[in-house]
């Protein structure tokens, strides 16, 4: 796994900085657009949320073939809604931090590396290119088997969150207010 991450640690590096930076982005101009409210989100299942999110995630693998352009945007755009609806989170719940925690970061832990490994995917045709073009070299067959590696890695983490997502949250969240009236 060590030398997986250091084999492709520039473009994981790339793919977070976008990311990042979109994220960052979303918090400076939340007021571009209206709080979204969380209503339409109950009752989706771990099929569900799994679906939804690997479909973006293999979307973004296979911007890959625009040798990063549409990459970036796409990080750039989840970063963006990402810390939009974080700030949105704050402004909608006041200071209650750990309901916003709660709601947030449970299935946060997963989906965000996930979307920032599609990242590092969709730029890895691009870093192969501009590594044979540096004269560096790097088999196909290593190419190939870290793109399998980290399919497996985007699998198993979509999967963690889309659990997370549709049981773990919403049961911290009815713990958390006492069976209240709200439901992230």
């Amino acid at each position: 796994m060590k030398e997986l991450i250091k084999r492709n640690k520039r473009i994981l590096y790339i793919a977070s900085s976008f990311y990042i930076v979109g994220l960052v982005l979303g918090v400076i101009f939340n007021n571009i657009l209206p709080s979204l409210s969380q209503d339409n989100v109950q009752n989706i299942t771990v099929s569900g949320y799994f679906t939804h999110n690997f479909a973006a995630n293999l979307f973004l693998i296979f911007s890959m073939f625009t040798f990063g352009i549409l990459t970036s945007i796409l990080l750039l755009l989840n970063g963006f809604l990402v810390g939009l609806s974080s700030l949105h989170s704050i402004t909608d719940h006041g200071n209650d931090v750990l309901f916003i925690l709660t709601a947030l970061v449970p299935h946060g832990i997963f989906e965000i590396p996930a979307m920032i490994l599609s990242g590092a995917l969709g730029f890895k045709l691009l870093d192969y290119v501009y590594m044979k073009i540096r004269g560096i070299y790097f088999s196909k067959k290593q190419f190939l088997q870290d793109f399998l590696y980290f399919v497996i890695i985007l699998f198993l983490l979509t999967l963690l969150a889309a659990v997370t997502e549709a049981l773990i949250t919403p049961y911290l969240l009815n713990k958390l207010t006492l069976g209240g009236s709200y439901v992230f």
